[in-house]
């Protein structure tokens, strides 16, 4: 039996793009049109770097006994779960950037019942962002609009071709919008990065930096921008003229400013932003990958009123904490929605396993986590084949319907089902 759903919504990026068309055949995909390849990662299991290569899904619970697999039925895996978590006394709830919000939401009230901290997969990008945000006061614009006005876009440690590779076709790049009709014509392109993307092939100015001299750059913007004098950093004078030329801007930045100081850079944007607004409107926005990190930090500022991770350990509060976990003083993890072995250096890995800290991970795919997990709990893909809610990078929240069936059990599910054993 053959189906055809139109625009069907991808949880493949944060883009979360609206207009996929898929064919289904016997309660299989078989067919989707318009994705990219973050979206057959998802839609038809294949992996993102190389799309002839299938993705291998998880099907049944599985306990490491010594050195062996046992598999066993989900009851049986959550029962071991909970008396991880029991004899746990700094245990930490990691990931959910790539879970929906009723799973997120399941994850939190897990965090609280057995006093975890709970870890996004992306703090060291998001924390320092939403600090230099309540800090000068920015606001906030839709994507939508952001397509539709911008004309002067910067991309700042960030590579959209690589975290969400419709973004640059549908809002910021090729995107015609009511005031951009021409698209690419119309806008003023620029990238700044510590290497040379595949952006420098049609930004207008495209900046190269060593490592660690972004804040230098900023801080050099700020005194061209304010009639100071300004370092001599290739292309600055060039990016302060751009910035100054704009009728309304947008920075988006990526993970690339995590990977340095990134509160003294993203304080620095921010201060920048404040700076260009006196101007004319500009915005300064996070890059977002995983599909639903924006549904997180929703949920933490909405229940706690802090974006940061929660630390139910210190306080029934949740104490919002900045910085990443300590993983030396964590002695039991439960994986959502991330791969976390894959983040870690070799160095934390192997001190983790000396340690003999439990892994459990609750993964739809097998990937370097599942191989290192004590307990292996597969799980639906949420919006695929189980309805979940998702909130798009620039906060819109919309609902993912079920497309096929499976026999596997919701993270959401799993959660709720763990928590009830506690």
């Amino acid at each position: 039996m053959e189906a055809r759903i139109e625009s069907a919504i991808c949880p493949g990026c944060a883009c979360l793009c609206d207009d996929i068309d898929i064919t289904v055949v016997d309660d299989r995909i078989y067919q989707a049109a318009n994705i990219c390849l973050w979206g057959a990662s998802k839609f038809l299991a294949h992996k993102r770097f190389h799309p002839k290569k299938e993705r291998r899904r998880l099907q049944q619970p599985r306990i490491k006994q010594g050195c062996l697999w046992q598999t066993v039925p989900y009851e049986a895996a959550l029962k071991r779960t909970a008396e991880i978590l029991t004899r746990a006394s700094r245990p930490v709830i990691y990931g959910l950037t790539n879970s929906g919000s009723w799973a997120q939401e399941a994850a939190l009230d897990l965090a609280r019942s057995t006093r975890a901290r709970l870890e996004p997969a992306d703090l060291a990008f998001k924390a320092p962002y939403y600090r230099s945000l309540m800090k000068h006061g920015l606001f906030w614009a839709s994507l939508d609009v952001i397509r539709d006005e911008a004309d002067t876009v910067v991309f700042w440690g960030a590579n959209p071709l690589h975290s969400c590779p419709r973004h640059v076709v549908r809002y910021s790049v090729f995107a015609r919008g009511k005031f951009t009709e021409r698209g690419l014509e119309e806008r003023r392109l620029a990238a700044v990065d510590v290497y040379r993307t595949e952006l420098a092939e049609f930004v207008k100015l495209f900046i190269r930096l060593e490592p660690g001299q972004e804040p230098a750059l900023v801080q050099g913007l700020l005194a061209a921008l304010t009639g100071g004098k300004p370092p001599a950093i290739r292309g600055l004078r060039r990016l302060a003229a751009l910035l100054e030329e704009a009728s309304y801007g947008v920075i988006f930045f990526g993970r690339g400013v995590s990977y340095g100081p990134a509160q003294e850079l993203l304080d620095g944007l921010g201060e920048l932003t404040a700076r260009l607004n006196r101007g004319s409107p500009f915005i300064f926005f996070p890059l977002t990958a995983d599909f639903n990190s924006t549904g997180l930090y929703h949920l933490l500022l909405r229940e706690l009123g802090s974006p940061l991770a929660p630390d139910f350990g210190h306080d029934l509060a949740g104490t919002g904490q900045a910085e990443p976990v300590a993983w030396s003083e964590v002695d039991a993890v439960v994986v959502v929605g991330a791969d976390l072995f894959w983040f870690l250096s070799q160095e934390e890995i192997d001190r983790l396993k000396k340690r003999q800290v439990p892994v459990v991970a609750l993964s739809p795919f097998a990937n370097r986590t599942t191989g290192h997990a004590e307990v292996v709990i597969p799980v639906a893909l949420a919006g695929v084949e189980t309805p979940e809610i998702a909130y798009r990078m620039d906060g819109l929240p919309l609902f993912l319907p079920k497309i096929v069936s499976t026999h596997l059990w919701s993270d959401s599910r799993v959660l709720r089902e763990l928590t009830a054993l506690l």
